[in-house]
């Protein structure tokens, strides 16, 4: 005898859930998504403090002390991924045990 399966099967449900995680996911990377302009990736000054966990007013600074080279377009303010990585680069330092 053939068994039915309704929406409240636990085997349905488990893949209910699988697939509403799976469009989050391809939601978040549609969002964060930034296709590549002449080979460079960019970012915005929220972004970046965001991602250094900074304030913008420290991005601020970094600017205007000329350590991280910018774009300025219509007001925002855009870094090339490249840019960032080797500001990151020079400024490390290593652990000393």
């Amino acid at each position: 005898m053939k068994e039915t399966v309704t929406a409240t099967d636990p085997r349905i449900m488990r893949l209910t859930a699988q697939t509403e995680d799976i469009a989050d996911m391809c939601q978040r990377l549609k969002d964060e998504y930034h296709p590549l302009l002449n080979g460079k990736r960019f970012i915005t000054d929220a972004m970046l403090s965001e991602l250094l966990g900074v304030c913008r007013r420290t991005t601020q600074d970094y600017r205007d002390r000329g350590l991280i080279p910018y774009y300025r377009l219509d007001g925002k303010i855009l870094y090339a991924e490249e840019d960032i990585e080797a500001f990151l680069q020079s400024n490390y330092l290593p652990k000393f045990d």
